[in-house]
């Protein structure tokens, strides 16, 4: 789908609209509708008022939507290596850092190898998963004396686990394409209410609308690159993230 494969929607987030507006101002110029809108008084004002407050409405929770998604994202990246430090730190202060950190090693070679858009993300995934696997066997295999201890670990590994189901789930929300074609409907139907309530002032029509299609163009790339944060913002991650916390441990 186009939400799938930023390039083309960042493309088309800014030719769309541009491409709507000239179609408009053809019709409006020298098309077949030309004279029955020029013969028209054009409509009412409130009719474009109601039009525009219900775009600026859903741009602005779409905004803080997407917004807020690229953050959760870097959070779940971050919270990801976070826990596997942690996991670190503990395998260390017990002495057993010689069973633990070749298996947390295994998790992180096997996450940062993760394309959340691969065709091959199944593999990719299930050996992410048998490594998580592993590294939990092992722990609940050491047996420890203190029973904060191995909550400690078990605490570590649930959260490691969660972060990383946060991330895969932020990485392929099937819900960008839908957010992007409403946002998209939206703009051209006040481009149109632009264009219909100006009838009667060609020249103010056109500023309008023109005006009107740059701040949609805008909008609509914003959405394309912050509603995919592991196709641009994080394209790549979590591969960084992983290869320097595997250094680290």
């Amino acid at each position: 789908m186009i939400a799938q494969d930023s390039p083309w929607q960042i493309a088309l987030s800014a030719l769309l609209p541009i491409l709507f507006c000239i179609l408009l101002l053809w019709m409006e110029a020298k098309g077949p509708l030309s004279k029955p809108i020029r013969d028209s008084k054009g409509l009412v004002g409130p009719y474009f008022t109601s039009v525009s407050i219900l775009f600026g409405l859903f741009a602005a929770l779409l905004a803080n939507d997407v917004w807020q998604k690229a953050n959760e994202a870097k959070r779940a990246v971050q919270a990801e290596a976070d826990s596997m430090h942690v996991l670190a730190h503990l395998s260390r202060a017990h002495g057993v850092d010689d069973v633990v950190l070749p298996k947390l090693r295994a998790y992180a070679r096997a996450a940062s190898a993760e394309q959340p858009h691969s065709p091959d993300i199944g593999k990719q995934r299930d050996a992410t998963g048998n490594a998580y696997l592993d590294l939990l066997t092992t722990l609940s295999q050491l047996h420890p004396a203190d029973a904060a201890v191995r909550n400690s670990n078990q605490t570590a590994a649930r959260e490691l686990l969660r972060a990383h189901d946060s991330r895969f789930y932020l990485a392929n929300d099937v819900t960008a394409p839908v957010k992007w074609l409403a946002i998209l409907v939206f703009g051209c139907i006040t481009q149109v209410a632009l264009l219909l309530v100006h009838a009667g002032n060609p020249r103010a029509s056109r500023i309008a609308v023109v005006l009107f299609t740059v701040a949609f163009s805008f909008c609509l790339i914003m959405v394309a690159i912050f509603d995919a944060p592991f196709e641009i913002m994080l394209s790549d991650e979590p591969g960084k993230t992983m290869r320097q916390a595997l250094e680290r441990l």
